[in-house]
């Protein structure tokens, strides 16, 4: 008979063996949620992109205009879009981990109702927008074509809205194939559509506009295909419901306004150093037009493993296993410094060579260059406290992760850049110098998620 001693031993050895079984699992559940749903965010991500880099060679004002429309879109678009759909994140994984299958239909179309209601609330503020450019102290010229430029975009941020809602209702089942086939569907079409009408016809800004918004319907109608003819939605949709479609809005609002918080008082403050940048020179604008382009696109990587991370605790909560929510967390951890390292360290080295893809001009693609290297030691901050706030929007803690946002970006950051940035000679490098400062209280956030989120 084994000694008591042996018997821990075979113990202690087995549990060791399980508890490393089921962290190499999770992490190819994550890995597969992650991978196709990185790929997707990238590819949504790079449309503005594109058209930054077209109107770019166009004309100094109009690359102004165009980067300047962008960061609008996402101030009062695509932001609040992102951050609504974390209730939709909080709500459809918890009810698919429950296997209530006809809950998450009856979710969806709330959620759609609330979606178009706040779309056409958006596109009231987008249509006066050139007032407050010229309020802000922005150059009438720029200001002009930035209007512009928004109004033609305006039923593609309508097509954004209803393809990430029902992007949440197919990555919560786990189906994630179809929206990174939509999203590149879109994205090619965004790229040749550009070089076609811009390069090749020169129709100019607006057309541009115009192409960026004809690729997001794109999306959308690709990812709606493919739910109808799939049948996808047959053991959830039991048939459109008024009275259920129309009534228990609260619980998205009270998920999704914190939601829109977290993404958009992070996403405002990025906005923000760009209208300092305008502020300062159109060079300076250029340069940071440019280096806000390169780091929306490499958060692109990170924010597919976020996503991923939100499903799969979602998942484990709905089914009612915090445990299996932990070891979700903890593999998370182990590979973003990896993540945060490939994406980062190619920017530091082709520093000099990546503002020429978006311009030509000697003088924006110095200062670009300058600006370029912060952004490794940004992968790896937001990496971190990316992760942390994935687990909060599964948990349902928008609030405290708004909060934590809110202390660390305009308590902090925002206030001292600002001062340096107008009462020094630093300029924009001390403006982005202090973005990246602003992150020590947001990652505070890692000393309260063991017991606000995991173990609640």
């Amino acid at each position: 008979m084994p000694k008591l001693a042996d018997q821990v031993d075979m113990f202690t050895v087995h549990q060791t063996s399980t508890l490393n079984s089921n962290r190499y699992n999770e992490l190819k559940k994550i890995f597969a949620l992650a991978l196709p749903t990185m790929i997707s965010q990238l590819l949504r991500f790079t449309n503005p992109s594109i058209s930054v880099m077209v109107c770019g060679h166009l004309s100094r004002e109009e690359l102004d205009a165009s980067s300047l429309a962008n960061c609008i879109i996402n101030i009062f678009g695509l932001s609040i879009d992102t951050g609504f759909s974390s209730a939709c994140d909080t709500l459809f994984s918890q009810a698919y981990g429950s296997r209530n299958r006809e809950l998450i239909g009856t979710l969806l179309q709330r959620a759609l109702c609330v979606v178009c209601l706040m779309y056409m609330t958006l596109v009231c503020i987008h249509l006066n927008i050139e007032t407050v450019l010229l309020l802000l102290g922005q150059n009438p010229l720029t200001a002009s074509l930035t209007s512009e430029y928004i109004a033609y975009f305006l039923p593609g941020l309508g097509f954004d809205f209803l393809f990430l809602t029902f992007a949440r209702y197919l990555q919560t089942q786990n189906i994630i194939q179809p929206i990174v086939y939509s999203t590149f569907t879109g994205t090619v079409f965004n790229m040749f559509a550009q070089y076609y009408f811009i390069v090749h016809l020169n129709y100019g800004l607006r057309a541009s506009a115009i192409c960026l918004s004809l690729s997001f319907g794109c999306m959308f109608l690709c990812e709606l295909g493919y739910i109808l003819a799939s049948k996808v939605y047959k053991e959830t949709w039991s048939g459109f419901k008024l009275n259920s479609a129309l009534s228990n809005w609260s619980i998205f609002f009270k998920l999704g306004i914190p939601g829109i918080l977290m993404v958009a008082l992070e996403e405002w403050c990025f906005e923000m150093m760009t209208l300092m940048a305008g502020t300062l020179g159109s060079v300076t604008l250029g340069a940071q037009a440019i280096v806000f382009q390169i780091q929306s696109i490499i958060y692109m990587v990170p924010l597919g493993l976020f996503t991923a991370v939100n499903i799969r605790v979602g998942q484990r909560l709905g089914a009612f296993d915090p445990v299996g929510a932990r070891y979700v967390y903890f593999t998370a951890l182990t590979i973003i410094s990896i993540v945060a390292l490939f994406t980062g360290l190619p920017v530091v080295l082709l520093r000099h060579y990546i503002p020429y893809m978006f311009t030509s001009d000697e003088e924006v693609c110095s200062l670009a260059s300058q600006l370029l290297p912060m952004l490794l030691l940004f992968q790896f901050l937001e990496g971190f406290a990316g992760v942390s706030e994935a687990i909060l929007l599964a948990c349902g803690r928008q609030s405290l992760g708004a909060i934590t946002i809110f202390l660390g970006y305009y308590c902090t950051g925002m206030p001292i850049a600002a001062i340096l940035t107008y009462q020094t000679s630093l300029g924009i490098l001390a403006q982005r110098t202090q973005y990246h400062r602003m992150y020590s209280p947001v990652l505070g956030i890692f000393s309260i998620i063991y017991q606000c989120a995991i173990d609640y």
